[in-house]
């Protein structure tokens, strides 16, 4: 498995927690693509990940003199958000690399990414969502160049990613769910959607509710100590259950939300408040 990291315009010092934490779960084909102001900020992992420049490989979509979206907020946040999925597209067209695994900056990992292999369809992509019509691209899934073409042939250059794959997935039947909860625990069918696909996975994901229950928002949003923030979108309230983290022989703490007596691995952390040091 490939994974694929983006730092875009900003350096977000926490990505090399990310790769540290990565590194350390054995994961060997991790990229990140940037843009090349920031490659220098890469230096001390040159011998253990591979350094894309964001900034030779072309615009095909002409995503950067089309999108609408604001290129103010933070830098350009909004804009960089989606940007990203165009610029992995380039990234995989160019190098003829498929079969990858893209996670946000400040979503830590927990298992060996091959780990998926087995479990995943590849002829689609994955990511999960936490309302009928909101995904959060947190951590994807995506088989090869050619399913990512035909998903981004339908993006809205006008709308953020966040509801951008809950349309394309009605639309294409091309995107499946990462779940961020079991089924068997779903009590109504919007609990039941974000559920899709957990008897296929040992673990559940986290989209991002789940981290910012644990760990809190972003600052910038809500300053001092605010763990166990309930995300007011997400259809599954994790105040309601518990959580606990064991330390495995391989060095690694693992997270487990416990449901009914149900202790159940969690795949990822979405670590909102950016404090990925916490988590690890």
């Amino acid at each position: 498995m490939n994974i694929v990291l983006t730092c875009l315009n900003n350096f977000q010092d926490y990505i090399l927690t990310n790769l540290d934490q990565l590194i350390k779960l054995g994961n060997k084909n991790i990229y990140v693509i940037a843009n090349s102001h920031l490659l220098e900020y890469f230096n001390n992992y040159k011998t253990t990940i591979t350094l894309i420049n964001a900034d030779i490989l072309p615009d095909t979509y002409n995503f950067s003199s089309t999108s609408s979206l604001d290129n103010n907020f933070r830098g350009g946040f909004w804009k960089f958000t989606s940007q990203r999925f165009f610029v992995i597209y380039e990234f995989m067209h160019k190098y003829n690399v498929n079969n990858i695994v893209h996670i946000e900056n400040d979503v830590i990992l927990y298992y060996n990414c091959n780990i998926l292999i087995p479990l995943l369809n590849t002829n689609v992509c994955y990511l999960p969502f936490d309302t009928y019509k909101r995904n959060i691209a947190s951590i994807m899934y995506i088989p090869n160049v050619n399913v990512f073409k035909q998903i981004l042939d339908n993006y809205n250059f006008n709308i953020n990613d966040m509801e951008n794959f809950a349309y394309i997935k009605q639309k294409t039947g091309l995107i499946e769910n990462f779940p961020i909860f079991k089924k068997e625990y779903a009590v109504n069918k919007e609990e039941l959607f974000v559920s899709y696909n957990s008897e296929k996975f040992p673990f559940i994901f986290d989209a991002a509710a789940i981290g910012q229950y644990l760990g809190g928002v972003d600052p910038r949003n809500m300053p001092g100590d605010t763990s166990g923030f309930v995300n007011e979108t997400c259809v599954i309230k994790y105040n309601k259950y518990k959580f606990a983290f064991k330390d495995f022989d391989d060095g690694i703490k693992k997270p487990y939300i416990i449901i009914n007596n149900d202790i159940i691995p969690i795949f990822n952390l979405h670590i909102h408040s950016k404090n990925l040091k916490k988590f690890i």
